[in-house]
């Protein structure tokens, strides 16, 4: 036990855990990823419940739109780092102050140079505030390959569930993940990455220039704030013009270009300058507004892709005719439609976002629906109550060797909106075992892959690479056998660039022994996440892969983005609850809606690695057997603290 005065503040928490729980409160390491919505609420416990040390990873600067939930955050920190802010403020509110010892790390935990096993292997706990499929893919891989056990969290508008994770039970990829609705408001506000982001964010700009309450948008700011946008000065100088009768069209034309640089000009540099994006993937870039902007209106197919010049004129001639559209944005009506693809598509280019025509946008455009910073906080409480509970557990076990509870201990936590029969707003039901299927916390499964022979024409290795192995199946330095012996790629410390060079540009079916073929095995191998699957490959032909399996969507068929289509097995089977579940509390979880993926089915079959000599390109290598031992390397985020939840309907 540390030997000094027990502060006042904590004394109820020694009555209920006792003394030698405390001791470990307050000397456990912790990592907490994520500083917005749930990472705010956490950090305060944390620090209110005597936790000394502890780091926070975040990506994210703090945006205006943070500050009426996230709870550390006040106008003066807009543009700073949420982990920054986040863990200064916190500190202060600890009873050990002095002594507490809290660092921010501002960086993508998914970035594998800094937060890697290794990285993890050093805490005895991790919380997940998350918000994106991504990130919580790669924390639950790296918590599993550290064997460091993590308490993931998430929250949709009233509903919300807290999970504890460790080699034993269930882990986040057990699970079937619905396809992702839900989208943090800083994302659509500064750093969208994807379309639909662009396309709430178009919808926004039609509620703050034509609703009649525009501080409803999210993109709206008070004047009081310092760091307001650069847009609001002339969205609101458009309001004030289309209510004006006597005003000329010349002057509302001037209106609208003024509107259009500071919303994808002068915002963008505005951001650019404040290092805003330094972290990105991508730089965004400032856009010109077109010399020769269309005087007559462009045909135009539902389906097409509009140019700058086409999206300037409609984003134009929508806000000419702004009388003739209604005042609560409306999919239904073509013209408010046409306007918020132009916004969209524009704002798309700002990113290097892929863009969507006029029938993708209308088909993605929705319903709103904002996050509870009420449940934000219950949620955060559980985490730090099953925490309590695993600090407990490790106590008894008394193995100090293992950072791992006795398998069992913690509770799958559902907070519901609408109470079970028997009066129960929080459902807490015992830990999964691990699906079989789950080739994360499972060995020895292969995954089943489905392509048409057209795929194996057109589509090159590296794109495979990137779009299934990487993207689909999460891992981050592939290396990749044909057969169990053939290495045709390689990623990660010390790799072979010449060996993707040359096997990056071959089409599928010309990579080395015969390119892929029916009943290949792919085996895919990540040191970094100490994760290892065989994918097993399926050919079928062209007219068979369209009746199994359809068209993505509607649009016109198009050679590449035929040669793209791919399936992974089918839905994983979600692991069934215990018989003692309350049925009305799964019909309430079954509805909470967090980011997720769409992970295939994944087959068992026997291990057939057997440490044979491997060939690359037709030249023997020796090998280590499947399963190498793991390399000596060097070892966005939050969990939908303001979200928008895209309705289907």
């Amino acid at each position: 036990m540390t030997n000094e005065k027990t502060p006042a503040i904590l004394t109820g928490l020694v009555e209920s855990l006792g003394p030698e729980c405390l001791d470990r409160i307050q000397n456990c390491r912790l990592l907490v990823v994520g500083a917005g919505g749930i990472g705010c609420e956490l950090l305060k416990n944390l620090s209110l419940s005597g936790f000394r040390h502890f780091e926070v990873v975040d990506l994210d600067t703090i945006d205006v739109s943070n500050l009426n939930r996230q709870l550390l955050f006040r106008a003066k920190h807009v543009g700073q780092p949420k982990c920054v802010v986040g863990v200064a403020v916190a500190k202060d509110l600890s009873p050990y102050a002095d002594t507490q010892i809290m660092t921010a790390r501002h960086g993508n935990v998914c970035d594998n140079s800094v937060f890697n096993v290794q990285y993890m292997e050093q805490f005895d706990l991790v919380l997940n505030a998350l918000d994106n499929v991504t990130a919580r893919r790669r924390v639950n891989r790296l918590c599993l390959a550290a064997n460091v056990p993590m308490m993931e969290a998430g929250t949709t508008g009233y509903l919300g569930q807290v999970q504890t994770i460790y080699k034993g039970v269930a882990c986040y990829e057990c699970k079937t993940q619905e396809p992702p609705k839900v989208y943090p408001i800083c994302t659509i506000r500064s750093t969208p990455s994807q379309p639909v982001h662009t396309i709430v964010w178009a919808k926004e700009l039609y509620r703050l220039l034509l609703s009649p309450d525009p501080s409803q948008s999210m993109l709206w700011e008070d004047f009081q704030n310092e760091e307001s946008s650069t847009y609001m000065q002339a969205a609101l100088e458009l309001r004030d013009m289309n209510q004006d009768p006597d005003a000329g069209e010349h002057t509302k034309k001037t209106a609208i270009d003024r509107l259009w640089k500071a919303l994808y000009a002068d915002e963008i540099q505005k951001q650019l300058n404040m290092d805003r994006y330094k972290t990105a993937e991508k730089t965004p870039i400032v856009l010109e507004m077109p010399t020769a902007a269309m005087n007559t209106q462009p045909e135009w197919k539902p389906m097409s892709i509009w140019s700058l010049s086409e999206c300037f004129y409609e984003f134009s001639n929508a806000l000419m005719s702004v009388l003739e559209m209604p005042e609560s944005f409306d999919k239904d009506d073509e013209l408010a439609m046409r306007f918020v693809t132009a916004a969209a598509q524009m704002r798309s280019m700002n990113f290097h976002i892929p863009l969507q025509s006029y029938h993708d946008t209308k088909g993605i455009a929705g319903n709103i629906i904002p996050a509870i910073a009420t449940t934000n906080a219950i949620v955060a409480g559980l985490q730090i109550l099953q925490v309590f509970s695993l600090l407990q557990a490790q106590l008894a076990n008394k193995d100090i060797s293992s950072k791992l509870p006795p398998v069992g201990t913690g509770k799958y936590i559902n907070c519901l909106r609408n109470a079970t029969r028997n009066g129960l707003y929080l459902a807490a039901s015992p830990l999964e075992t691990p699906n079989p299927q789950c080739f994360v916390c499972r060995e020895q499964v292969t995954v089943v892959l489905t392509l048409s022979t057209k795929t194996l024409q057109v589509i090159s290795f590296a794109r495979f690479v990137q779009t299934i192995i990487q993207q689909e199946l999460g891992f981050a330095e592939p290396t990749v056998y044909l057969n169990q012996d053939v290495l045709i790629w390689e990623e990660g410390k010390d790799s072979d660039e010449t060996l993707r060079s040359v096997n990056g540009v071959k089409l599928l079916q010309d990579l080395p022994r015969g390119g892929l073929q029916h009943g290949s095995v792919l085996t895919v191998e990540d040191f970094s996440q100490d994760l290892q699957v065989d994918v097993r490959v399926v050919i079928v032909s062209d007219e068979d892969f369209k009746r199994q399996h359809g068209k993505e969507d509607d649009a016109e068929e198009d050679d590449d983005a035929y040669a793209l289509r791919y399936h992974i097995g089918g839905d994983k089977p979600v692991v069934g609850r215990s018989a003692g579940d309350d049925d009305e509390a799964k019909e309430n979880s079954a509805a909470i809606v967090e980011d997720a993926d769409e992970d295939g089915v994944v087959e068992i079959v026997e291990d057939t690695s057997n440490g044979k000599k491997r060939v690359m390109n037709g030249e023997t290598r020796h090998e280590s057997p499947l399963k190498k031992q793991k390399t000596s390397k060097g070892a966005n985020i939050e969990e939908g603290e303001e979200v928008i939840e895209i309705d289907d309907r």
